[in-house]
């Protein structure tokens, strides 16, 4: 961008006609002896003026070039700044979501904390069997912190194999109490050998969070309902196995539809937004996915896809 600076349009234009104009004493153009009258006048003209004209037409090319090559020059500079900028972005919006996650996951288990503290304050008599409810529930909130560490590493890194019939029975358990708050069934339908190859806290997790999601859409309708888990033996032949969490609730909003799994859209004024962008994320971490394959009132269904195992069933 310099070279253009330097370069100013009146004295590149007429050091390019004096250029011309100077060349034209050496030779001529069109050979004046075999005009006569005024045709020999207009030869002479031409022979003195073409090449001043010339030299005034390459400097204005020059300076034309110069002048689109310092646009490109400019508009790559401010490309790198705004890329600079987004990056920037990027980087906090990053570190509010991340927060927002931890405060998300550790609702719960802190919930359940506080309650038992009470429990323990108002009944000290029953010491002995909070204690280990007590207990439960710092593992809890420990082992949340740990799942949202593995979702930034690469799944590679965590993948065995999961036995998806236990970790579905072991979500009912989690589950009963918001399920009973909710007048809401619990349906586990999964054979007992089928297995992925998975990151297993990452999937529970992830299940649990779409899993709740559900149910506390069906306290708020407060009709009560059913809410089922069911996993199927992979049959394309990638070899994936489809869990879907479905439930008869009252289905997601068309406002909400488009942006889904986009970190803070809730439906909910206590909700943060964060339970299914989270879930996505955990499945992915463990080479899955994650869709809603039915909105609809009635037939919410959410479907997870993981790598089966293609061995032995587990035992």
């Amino acid at each position: 961008m310099s070279t253009v600076h330097r370069l100013r349009p009146l004295p590149t234009l007429v050091l390019g006609f004096g250029v011309g104009l100077f060349l034209a004493s050496f030779d001529k153009i069109l050979p004046a002896q075999t005009a006569t009258g005024p045709l020999r006048a207009l030869v002479v003209a031409i022979d003195w003026m073409a090449p001043p004209l010339a030299g005034l037409f390459l400097g204005g090319t020059l300076l034309y070039a110069m002048r689109h090559q310092g646009l490109l020059e400019a508009e790559r500079a401010a490309t790198e700044v705004l890329a600079e900028r987004l990056a920037g972005t990027e980087r906090r919006q990053a570190l509010w979501v991340v927060a927002a996650a931890v405060a998300h996951d550790l609702k719960n288990p802190l919930h359940n904390l506080q309650l038992l503290l009470e429990e323990m304050e108002t009944e000290p008599e029953r010491l002995a069997e909070l204690v280990p409810r007590l207990r439960e529930n710092l593992s809890r909130a420990t082992e949340r912190l740990g799942e949202l560490s593995r979702a930034g590493r690469g799944p590679e890194e965590a993948l065995e194999p999961v036995q998806l019939e236990g970790t579905l029975q072991e979500l009912r358990g989690r589950l009963q109490p918001l399920a009973s708050a909710a007048n809401t069934s619990l349906v586990i339908d999964c054979p007992r050998d089928l297995a992925v190859q998975a990151d297993p806290l990452a999937l529970r997790s992830a299940v649990e969070n779409v899993a709740a999601n559900a149910l506390e859409s069906i306290q708020r309708r407060g009709a009560g309902g059913t809410l089922r888990l069911s996993a199927h033996a992979p049959s394309d032949p990638a070899g994936m196995v489809e869990l879907l969490v479905q439930d008869d609730g009252p289905g997601i909003p068309e406002r909400l539809r488009e942006r889904l799994f986009t970190p803070f859209t809730t439906g909910s004024a206590q909700g943060t937004g964060l339970g299914l962008a989270i879930a996505r994320a955990l499945a992915r971490a463990s080479g899955g996915d994650l869709v809603c394959s039915n909105w609809n009132p009635g037939h919410t269904t959410f479907r997870f896809t993981f790598h089966g195992l293609s061995g032995s069933p587990l035992t």
